[in-house]
């Protein structure tokens, strides 16, 4: 996730914005099918519900109240779904290796360092030259934030290609995050090959989720990384700031990075070892099976660790100029969402294959920020208005980028040509995660109703919808609001609508279906719907309407 401040309150917590719903909702009641049991918190939380209610109370009554459609309860006509909480195994087959030694300078804020990249053609095309994205060259545009944010174009050298040496490298003239190399001798289908590079990136003075901010550092996609290679060319979309557009192969890391000695340094994948050098520290980690690799390093982090259903959660903040005097509200929050999240999408989508998840809380030019075993948290959210309501939107917040972990990082996609598959999915896992705890979120979440999607002939709810259909499309292809519209709340709401036609469990058991099949590659609308149909096959009218009012791809 990835969303602009100001927008991500109306698309996490309805009671706490007003915007988004009151231009584009018709808000009904929803039955909270709520699978875990309420604890005293939720419990309490529910004393503020008459608040709550009166916003509401006062949308709902202008409409009439809709029908939702009866379940249908489906057999598994493709397949035997995996059972609920099932274990989502490692790939046994081959993939990329990155060997990178990095470091992390605070005093010329430069990222620098060495990478070894294994690969192999994956394709059944030859390939006679590499695409690579540099998104961190991006930020040497002052135009993009309107100041001098000291970013530069990263310098990329020594590059040598393990079978023939030397090579060049040219930035595409429309996308300097565009990299071509082109190889002296051709990769054929199958074939590996090692590609190393040296590589220096600046470090932008901004609080983005790419960025230094009050002594901290978010240092994500931040070195020159290959680009997917599908359907015959290699994918090279514009980069854009409002969401999730990043596209790349599952593969293992090896990684090293020297910081200072009195650094806290949180990754991608889990720490090996440890070891004081002249200058500093360097750290040595380990993350397999993965899309990316970052970190977050400060010398002004507060770190607290805890188990949550067998995984190591480390949640930090900023000890010296933190949001809010008292952050013992805040971080006991993070813990109790992780906890549950874990709960609530390792039963519903199988279990989380990785040992570890960080969690920081820290500015953010967004509501959040998914990478592997790593989040990003608006650490705005633990103060202020945020925390009415006990913290919800931090709640929502750290649920959904937790949800990314299945549908981002597990099962990955063109987030750029097809966000839905992203944020849509991920949308809809909040309200797994609220239904789970059965608190007072769900009832924040409302989905629009089911009569709003199916029934386009009236016309002003057509055109109401009309701008953000279909939902399978590039994100350059939506105009003005209604890609965040779109993508963030009604897809979420489709996949409801999907999950009402079917039922629950049967839903989740196509999702996780989904999630077996597609674990550790690339999926495509076209893969999430054979899933679907699979399953609950063709003869469901409200269904078929569903996916040809939001969808353009037919199977």
């Amino acid at each position: 996730m990835k969303k602009v401040k100001g927008i991500v309150a109306c698309l996490l917590v309805l009671s706490l914005a007003s915007s988004l719903m009151a231009c584009n909702q018709k808000t009904g009641d929803v039955n909270v099918r709520s699978k875990g049991k309420k604890t005293e918190e939720t419990e309490e939380t529910e004393k503020t519900k008459e608040t709550t209610e009166a916003t509401t109370t006062e949308t709902s009554e202008t409409t009439a109240e809709p029908t939702p459609p009866e379940p249908t309860s489906t057999p598994n006509l493709g397949f035997n779904a995996p059972e609920e909480g099932c274990k989502i195994e490692f790939p046994t087959r081959d993939v990329y290796h990155y060997n990178m030694t990095l470091k992390l300078d605070p005093t010329d804020n430069t990222v620098s360092g060495n990478i070894v990249f294994d690969f192999y053609n994956d394709s059944e095309d030859t390939w006679e030259k590499l695409c690579m994205r540099d998104y961190s060259s991006l930020f040497e545009d002052e135009s993009m934030y309107g100041k001098d944010i000291k970013g530069a174009l990263t310098v990329i050298e020594n590059i040598d290609d393990s079978r023939t040496g030397e090579l060049s490298y040219e930035r595409d003239s429309s996308d300097v995050s565009v990299i071509w190399i082109d190889l002296d001798e051709a990769l054929e289908p199958g074939e590996w090959m090692t590609l190393s590079y040296d590589f220096t990136a600046a470090v932008p003075e901004i609080d983005d989720r790419y960025g230094v901010w009050n002594g901290i550092y978010n240092i994500t996609n931040f070195y020159p990384i290959l680009a997917e290679y599908v359907d015959g060319d290699w994918s090279h979309l514009a980069f854009y700031d409002e969401g999730e557009c990043f596209y790349s192969e599952i593969s293992k890391y090896d990684v090293t990075i020297q910081v200072p000695e009195d650094y806290i340094v949180v990754t991608s994948g889990e720490e090996v070892s440890s070891e004081s050098v002249a200058d500093g520290i360097v750290y040595e980690y380990e993350a397999d099976y993965v899309r990316d690799f970052v970190f977050c390093a400060s010398n002004v982090f507060e770190i607290e660790s805890r188990e949550c259903e067998g995984i190591n959660v480390n949640v930090l903040y900023n000890k010296e100029n933190p949001p809010t005097s008292d952050m013992s509200k805040s971080v006991e929050k993070t813990f109790y969402t992780c906890d549950n999240s874990f709960k609530a999408f390792n039963e519903a989508f199988g279990t989380y294959p990785y040992g570890e998840l960080d969690v920081v809380l820290a500015p953010i030019a967004a509501g959040g920020m998914e990478y592997p075993n790593l989040i990003i948290i608006n650490d705005a959210y633990c103060s202020g208005f945020y925390t009415q309501n006990d913290y919800e939107v931090l709640e929502t917040c750290v649920a959904h980028e937790i949800g990314h972990q299945w549908f981002m990082g597990i099962v990955g996609s063109n987030s750029g040509g097809e966000p839905w598959l992203d944020e849509s999915v991920t949308s809809y896992t909040e309200l797994v995660y609220c239904e789970y705890v059965g608190g007072s979120i769900a009832d924040n979440n409302l989905p629009i109703s089911s009569k709003d999607l199916l029934d386009l002939s009236d016309p002003e709810q057509a055109a109401q919808y009309s701008v953000c259909f279909p939902l399978d499309r590039p994100h350059d292809e939506f105009e003005g609001y209604a890609y965040v519209y779109g993508v963030y709340q009604v897809g979420k709401d489709m996949l409801y609508q999907m999950d009402e036609c079917l039922g629950t469990d049967e839903f989740h058991a196509v999702l996780r279906e989904y999630v077996h099949r597609y674990a550790f590659t690339n999926a495509t609308t076209h893969d999430f719907l054979e899933v679907l149909y699979e399953y609950a096959g063709y003869d469901n009218e409200t269904l078929n309407n569903l996916v040809a009012n939001c969808l353009q791809t037919e199977i």
